[in-house]
């Protein structure tokens, strides 16, 4: 239970435990803004073309293009008051939708206030992960991150749990889901805004003088030019995240149009499984990261990327829900690990003035790869051919790519060992 009672310092210990009240409220309201219930919700209630489908997916991804924007906004601004506005601003996309009509306009305000809520998101990670970065030390930072992920994902995987059923049993109940979701809202912005921020002060004043120095906003391609080893990594996260982010819109597709799912069977797919999994296996994760470096941890944990794929796959050649169930259990467990290391794996790279810098970096290639992947891969599995046809080779597709990341990961990994440029504050085993 040691993972649970981590000692931190009595001012980390205080924000943290504002940071785990926020969780237990805020992602209430993210929830209702994400691709995989916005996409079930699209395609049932509003009946959306596969296009949009692949938009709904796209969006979370190339919302991830404004990351450096973000980042020269955060530089030298409190990191806590501008997250608090952040949040603010999701807020309002989540009324907008419980006050929409359900037609074609309540169509246009549910996709348009999902890519604005996810591109606010954006700026919301690159903030916290700043907080994170000041608050915890590198051997208690995955398993401090970790914790509240884990209250993030139980209150997800609950609410997402209720949206299918509630649904099922109150089609036009829908409104009230988001009025609901904003009140949760409230109350996290509320919890989060007690949180402090250590040594603040001094890191607002070396952001202040990087930025003017012209160091903290140095160009994208500067920083990965003159860190090699930051873009052999980013390279090879690049195919990770392409593969995955491929299949998202023909999966949404594949289970509410084609197998015809009701609403708690296609969220429970795309969301409810994998959440579960991710959450049950976090704390595991969290050790793991905490005392490897990134590059031995992501060549390890895309392993699980291409089973959970070539799964996927299979469920989708054979039409059936029991396989397409399992491909998502597999999926959960690496979600655990890859949603922790994509929040805290530029840490093992990056100097402490250019957090905010390699993290923008990071979350902006997110946003190009995500505005590619989910469009190619609806497009390529509509013109193969859907169920029990050639479209199913998209997630074969998929997991190749997925596996050349891990070469690349493992290759990163060992070029670093060899070369001695792998320092942690805890031993690797």
């Amino acid at each position: 239970m040691s993972w649970f009672n981590l000692k931190l310092e009595p001012l980390a210990r205080t924000s943290f435990r504002w940071e785990k009240l926020t969780e237990c409220a805020f992602p209430t309201t993210l929830v209702l803004l994400e691709g995989g219930v916005v996409g079930v919700i699209a395609a049932k209630i509003y009946q959306v073309s596969p296009l949009t489908l692949a938009i709904i997916s796209a969006a979370p991804m190339f919302a991830n293009l404004s990351s450096f924007a973000w980042n020269r906004v955060a530089s030298g601004r409190p990191k806590v008051g501008l997250a608090c506005l952040l949040q603010v601003g999701i807020l309002l996309c989540v009324l907008a939708v419980a006050i929409a009509p359900i037609n074609d306009t309540g169509a246009v305000v549910l996709v348009a206030s999902m890519i604005i809520s996810r591109i606010l998101v954006a700026g919301l990670v690159t903030v916290r992960s700043v907080i994170w970065s000041l608050n915890y030390a590198r051997s208690k930072r995955a398993q401090a991150t970790g914790q509240l992920q884990m209250i993030a994902s139980l209150v997800t995987v609950i609410i997402a749990s209720a949206v299918g059923p509630f649904l099922d049993r109150y089609p036009d109940g829908m409104p009230w889901l988001y009025a609901m979701g904003v009140l949760a809202g409230l109350i996290g912005i509320a919890f989060f805004r007690r949180v402090t921020v250590i040594g603040e002060a001094e890191h607002l004043q070396n952001e202040s003088e990087a930025s003017s120095q012209r160091r903290q906003s140095v160009s994208f391609v500067t920083i990965l030019r003159t860190d090699r080893r930051f873009a052999k990594y980013q390279m090879s996260m690049f195919a990770a995240g392409f593969g995955n982010m491929l299949i998202e819109a023909p999966l949404i597709f594949l289970i509410t149009r084609e197998l015809a799912a009701s609403y708690a069977t296609s969220i429970a797919l795309t969301m409810v499984i994998p959440f579960t999994i991710s959450l049950v296996s976090l704390p595991l994760w969290a050790r793991y990261l905490d005392r490897v470096h990134v590059a031995q941890f992501r060549a390890r944990q895309s392993l699980l990327w291409v089973v959970a794929l070539v799964l996927t796959m299979l469920g989708a050649v054979l039409g059936s829900i029991l396989w397409l169930a399992i491909s998502r259990v597999v999926m959960g467990i690496a979600r655990g690990g890859g949603s922790l290391a994509w929040q805290l794996g530029h840490n093992d790279f990056a100097k402490p003035d250019q957090l905010s810098a390699y993290m923008g970096i990071h979350v902006t290639l997110t946003g190009v790869r995500g505005a590619i992947a989910p469009l190619l891969g609806m497009l390529l599995y509509s013109n193969l051919g859907g169920i029990s046809g050639d479209g199913a080779w998209v997630f074969a597709l998929a997991a190749f790519i997925c596996g050349l990341s891990g070469l690349g990961f493992n290759h990163l990994y060992r070029q670093m060992k060899n070369d001695g440029s792998i320092k942690l504050s805890a031993p690797a085993p």
